[in-house]
């Protein structure tokens, strides 16, 4: 969630404005959203393991993270604006080009951008006998996924089927 969402909470989590700072808030976010105290230290910039244990026994932090769990368990807000603020830090903590390239791939998908989003059709066929398939000619194959024997013939590009 952005800071300026964060801070529009505070009031109602019992503290002022800017009580914490921008990196205390993405670690309150993370320990709220189920991280441990170690790996949400890690994931907001923080250095040193045991300095997620100081983090906690701040009041204030404690008192937002009990706030903020509490207002996960009422309702689980995820949506793509979620998903695509996660990519974004993922992205920016990326330490390779292919992982900044696996973010930007994740978030086209998301997104809905890829040329080829359209989905595949999946043929569950139950089979009780291997010997029994390996006998079956190629025409009754094709039936049993749906296909007929035009499937298994090449088509130019722009050629139709009545040109074939």
């Amino acid at each position: 969630m952005p800071s300026s969402e964060f801070q529009s909470h505070m009031p109602y989590a019992g503290l002022q404005h800017n009580a914490l700072t921008i990196q205390q808030e993405k670690f309150v976010q993370y320990v709220s959203s189920g991280m441990t105290y170690a790996a949400a230290a890690r994931a907001s910039g923080y250095t040193n393991p045991e300095r997620a244990y100081e983090l906690v026994k701040n009041p204030k932090i404690a008192q937002a993270i009990d706030y903020f769990r509490a207002q996960m368990r009422e309702e689980v807000k995820f949506n793509v604006v979620n998903a695509h603020s996660m990519y974004m830090d993922a992205y920016a903590q990326s330490a390779t080009a292919t992982e900044m390239k696996n973010t930007v791939d994740s978030l086209v998908k998301l997104h809905g951008l890829a040329k080829d989003n359209q989905p595949q059709t999946q043929v569950n066929v139950q089979i009780n006998n291997i010997k029994q398939l390996e006998r079956l000619t190629d025409e009754e194959l094709l039936k049993i996924v749906g296909k007929d024997m035009q499937y298994l013939e090449p088509v130019a590009d722009g050629d139709t089927e009545e040109a074939v």
